[in-house]
């Protein structure tokens, strides 16, 4: 084997032993748990970080950005790192530089501090999801891909659904940092497990990095997250700043297709988008992105603001979502091996779309068991999403693309959360408006309904009191109609992807 020898060109690392198979599998599971724990457990601790560190609410917003932007430039780079250095070093090496990033969250004495570690912590976790799937792919045979791709999409995005839960009851616990301490020990037990089991990969020490392409894609992704973060604030593109990240990214993207295009060693390798069953999958994951995130975003919102419920009774009903995706992971892991692949994410995406649907039902008087429910189906629907998406994505791959698909495939993901969770927030804040006026102009003290309250002492429009009484029940009715237009938008988004499961093709059969 020659140094210039692309790595998916020879035949995969044979490891014969089933025990050090399976304690790969949950290294890695452990790394890439831990990386998209990180990327929300934070939107449970960020109220109580605002307090503490004396931030206001604009300032506090950029303990999110900072990952959001971290994590979009890191990620692409995990093609490039694992071919040049090789998956384990690459993958040691970031968990390292996020295990660190995560400790020393925990002592940060100052916002700066905050949003420096978090943007490290982001631009050390892009990678290692993306290296991660390929060392499995390689270390297992191609019959057991489907079961072994199901308990690492399971294991990998629990993180993402338990980080909200496990973050307020941390937070609750003790205070804010102890939900970022607490990815020490793992990271650590993670460290030495890879270490320890995973096989060095063949690397191209020859294989350049393609800088402007490189630098351009960074460009572009950190621009469009800026733009996706701050939009809603600054009132999108009646906001100079917002215009000028959207023509930068504009800029960037050309530049990097270009020299993508044409350059010998390109950052990414842009065949392969040239596969129908990548490409479709790639669209599939942006929409599962959006429903992900948006919900995650949406329903502990909508918890707090208009059930009054506390930090850690919100955090408990965030776990039912967990619960269902654990047990669609764990059926569904060995079901991949007889049924089709895509009439499972097709059952998953309708699964979503049952439970945004369901969701459209909600209204101010709801009880726990709808949230229970609606939670159940949305955590099995992600996870019969994932296990099917990341078998067909990768099953007529070319050996030597696999690297880039694997970058590719999950920078779809987060860029589709990123789309998520701005498009949540702006249907919310302008929906609340117009629903806010529009209920407004029906607003008369001769209603019939007046005549009951006020005698009821509720509404009791002639003092003070009764007017604030009424200015709050009518934000909470505006806002209340506002999510369920949110949750008819996720509806429409995870029904809208079923006819391109259409097209995609079933994995060659495995003798």
């Amino acid at each position: 084997m020659t140094a210039d020898t692309l790595p998916g060109d020879t035949p995969p690392v044979v490891i014969e032993s089933a025990f050090r198979r399976t304690v790969i599998l949950f290294s890695v599971i452990i790394a890439g748990g831990l990386q998209t724990l990180s990327a929300t457990i934070a939107n449970a601790v960020l109220p109580q970080m605002q307090g503490d560190l004396s931030a206001g609410l604009e300032e506090i917003s950029w303990v999110l950005t900072a990952t959001m932007v971290g994590t979009a430039i890191g990620m692409p780079a995990a093609g490039w790192l694992g071919m040049r250095f090789g998956r384990r070093r690459s993958l040691l090496v970031a968990l390292g530089i996020f295990t660190l990033a995560s400790g020393a969250l925990g002592v940060a004495a100052s916002l700066e501090e905050v949003v420096f570690w978090r943007a490290i912590q982001g631009l050390a976790g892009g990678p290692m999801l993306p290296l991660s799937m390929p060392i499995l792919l390689d270390v297992y045979p191609k019959r057991s891909h489907g079961m072994v791709m199901g308990f690492w999409a399971g294991g990998s995005m629990l993180g993402a659904v338990l980080g909200p839960p496990v973050g307020g009851i941390l937070a609750e616990i003790y205070n804010w940092r102890l939900a970022f301490v607490c990815m020490v020990p793992a990271g650590v037990l993670a460290l030495y497990m890879i270490a320890l089991t995973v096989p060095r990969f063949p690397t191209r020490p020859s294989l350049r990095l393609d800088w402007l392409g490189f630098l351009s894609l960074a460009v572009c992704l950190a621009s469009i997250q800026f733009m996706l973060d701050r939009g809603n604030r600054l009132d999108w593109f009646e906001s100079r700043e917002i215009t000028t990240w959207g023509v930068a990214a504009l800029i960037a993207l050309y530049l990097f297709i270009v020299r993508c295009s044409y350059a010998r060693q390109p950052f990414i390798d842009l065949r392969v988008f040239l596969h129908k069953n990548f490409a479709i999958c790639a669209i599939c994951m942006v929409v599962a992105g959006v429903t992900s995130f948006a919900a995650l975003m949406l329903l502990p919102s909508f918890l707090g603001r208009l059930q009054n419920l506390p930090l850690e009774t919100v955090s408990l009903l965030l776990t039912p979502r967990g619960i269902g995706f654990m047990i669609g992971v764990f059926v569904l892991g060995h079901l991949v091996k007889i049924m089709d692949e895509r009439l499972m994410m097709a059952l998953g995406f309708g699964l979503q779309g049952v439970a945004f649907w369901y969701m459209t039902t909600f209204d101010l008087t709801i009880g726990l068991y709808e949230v229970f429910l609606a939670g159940m189906w949305m955590g099995m629907g992600e996870a019969v999403i994932w296990i099917p998406l990341s078998v067909l994505a990768f099953s007529r791959l070319a050996p030597g693309l696999v690297d880039y698909g694997a970058a590719v495939i999950h920078s779809s993901r987060f860029f589709g959360g990123g789309i998520g969770i701005s498009a949540g927030v702006t249907i919310l804040a302008r929906s609340t408006q117009a629903n806010r006026a529009e209920l407004n102009e029906h607003l008369s003290p001769f209603h019939q309904s007046f005549d009951i309250t006020e005698s009821q002492g509720v509404w009791d429009l002639s003092n003070l009191q009764g007017l604030m009484r009424l200015d709050v029940e009518m934000f909470r009715q505006a806002s209340m109609i506002a999510y369920v237009n949110d949750f008819w938008a996720l509806t429409i988004a995870a029904v809208i992807v079923l006819p391109l499961i259409i097209f995609l093709d079933r994995p060659r059969s495995i003798d």
